[in-house]
């Protein structure tokens, strides 16, 4: 069973996902639930997303098909600017990019593993609305 925390508190117009250990796909979706609930509760601010993975472990394809539907949800808000993920795993690294590419945020997500480097592009993204993101077709 993995940690999992959300803060939308602590810096206005970012919301911070925090995860370590394992997750089965169940618990993916319990963090999906409250992931797609704290967006809702930033109404039409602006905001971007961080997710710190670095004590996280990779997942199994039906728990990363979670991932996919919170990354979904985001890409489908007119308000989400970016993402950036922070990693220290190469498979969780992967696993993020594939899950970013299905809903077509790639130009607006940074997968590292420099914290600095993640905070500077939250600082700096931007996201032009396009023709081409995915919105999901169902979301939990």
């Amino acid at each position: 069973m993995g940690d999992w925390s959300i803060d939308t508190k602590s810096s206005p117009g970012l919301l911070i996902l925090r995860m370590s250990g394992a997750f089965s796909a169940g618990e993916m979706a319990e963090v999906v639930r409250a992931h797609n609930a704290a967006i809702d509760a930033l109404g039409d601010a602006t905001y971007r997303v961080f997710v710190d993975l670095r004590n996280a472990l990779p997942l199994s394809p039906e728990a990363a098909s979670q991932v996919e539907l919170a990354k979904a949800y985001s890409a489908s808000r007119k308000n989400f600017q970016g993402s950036a993920v922070l990693v220290a795993s190469s498979v969780v690294a992967m696993q993020n990019r594939r899950t970013t590419s299905a809903v077509g945020a790639l130009s607006t997500e940074l997968i590292s593993d420099d914290e600095a480097a993640c905070m500077e592009h939250l600082r700096q993204v931007r996201r032009e609305r396009s023709a081409s993101q995915k919105t999901p077709s169902s979301i939990a």
